[in-house]
């Protein structure tokens, strides 16, 4: 049996990312010795353990990752993290000690803690995970037997956006052209929809492409790169700042290039745009929200189909309407009630782009006073009619 807190002490030296020791979800041992301030947050570890799959890793709302390995037939388990793709910047530094909830005296201290944990990209982490979960269970997992915790927050009752009933009739031909599956996927990267892209994957992963490559290693990897092209600049059209989509372009680039299969190559293309989706999707809520304001423009973007006003998301949030108004304007700079129609009018843009719904229907379905209304509010949005705009498609 291996000795855990000197396996722990010397992972921890031969990477310096943190490690952190949990017997029976109580903090054990964590390496290197850390105040409170640093330790993982208790909603990332609630993520990680409530999986029943050995080894997980989670998304923080800081762009990096936790990994969880959970050592079979004993109470411990492994948490390592965060990691992430490139050195923290001023600004999310900031963004994580509120989270942290890190007071003014204590904040140089974290800053400095944070910024000494190395680089590492996504796919070098989770094989970092495999080798422990083999060396302390020797047990042999591949990569799809890992399961990304984030996922499992995604099947609440709100997500309802994108009924089944609208999929259905998408599944039935209407995209069966690669042209239109990939209109469909940059349009999803530029406004964020990580569901809407979640359920164009399978089918986004078998487009055929014309020959840019004497093999098929060399044709992939020539697709991967004009694809992280194209998510660049969707995901910069989304408001995504410049600096990040090619920082994330530069690192996926050079991360494809080392790898020598064509599942490999495809899994990372994958994971490459429900990144820049996930970024687009949290670019929206400003750097320094709470976890209030992520909630409210969580469940606005969920519920378009539905006729929802200001004192129901209120009563969904536990506020008073006045108090969420104020701090909504306060914090976007947007009336709620402006933000609510703006998120319908954008889905509206995606209907008149993917489905064969009428003018009509789509004002309905929206939840619109009238169609009269949704034709004017949508020129009022856009500066052009759905007419035009779905001719100019």
């Amino acid at each position: 049996m291996v000795d855990i807190h000197t396996f722990c002490d010397y992972l921890y030296h031969s990477t310096y990312i943190p490690v952190y020791l949990y017997e029976n979800d109580e903090l054990n041992a964590c390496f290197p010795a850390q105040d409170k301030n640093t330790l993982p947050p208790v909603h990332y570890l609630t993520k990680l353990w409530v999986t029943g799959k050995p080894v997980t890793y989670a998304l923080t709302s800081f762009y990096s990752y936790y990994g969880c390995i959970k050592i079979e037939n004993s109470p411990y388990s492994i948490v390592i993290g965060p990691i992430n793709d490139f050195p923290y910047s001023s600004e999310s530094l900031n963004v994580m000690a509120k989270e942290f909830s890190v007071s003014k005296t204590d904040f140089e201290e974290f800053c400095e803690f944070f910024s000494n944990i190395p680089t590492q990209n996504l796919e070098t982490f989770i094989n970092t995970l495999l080798f422990i979960n083999y060396t302390v269970n020797l047990t042999k997992l591949t990569r799809k037997d890992l399961e990304h915790a984030e996922e499992n927050q995604l099947d609440g009752s709100i997500n309802q956006k994108y009924t089944e009933k609208s999929y259905e009739e998408r599944e039935e031909g209407l995209l069966n052209r690669s042209y239109d599956i990939e209109k469909e996927l940059i349009r999803f990267i530029e406004t964020g929809n990580v569901e809407g892209l979640k359920k164009l994957s399978n089918r986004a992963r078998n487009i055929r492409i014309g020959t840019i490559a004497d093999t098929n290693m060399r044709q992939w990897k020539n697709t991967f790169i004009v694809a992280v092209t194209l998510y660049s600049r969707a995901a910069m059209r989304g408001g995504l700042t410049p600096s990040i989509a090619y920082q994330l372009s530069n690192i996926y680039m050079q991360q494809v290039e080392r790898l020598s299969n064509v599942e490999a190559i495809q899994s990372l293309l994958q994971q490459a745009q429900l990144d820049y989706a996930n970024r687009v999707a949290k670019s929206i809520v400003p750097a320094t929200a709470d976890q209030i304001l992520h909630r409210v423009i969580q469940f606005v973007r969920e519920n378009t189909n539905k006729k929802i006003t200001v004192a129901e998301v209120a009563d969904y949030i536990g506020f008073t309407r006045p108090a969420l108004s104020h701090k909504f304007k306060k914090e976007t700079g947007i009336n709620l009630s402006a933000f609510i129609r703006k998120c319908k009018l954008e889905e509206a843009k995606d209907l008149l782009a993917f489905s064969e719904k009428s003018i009509s229907e789509i004002s309905n379905y929206l939840c619109f006073s009238s169609q009269s209304h949704f034709q004017k509010s949508f020129k009022d949005q856009f500066g052009i009619t759905p007419e035009a705009y779905r001719k100019s498609i």
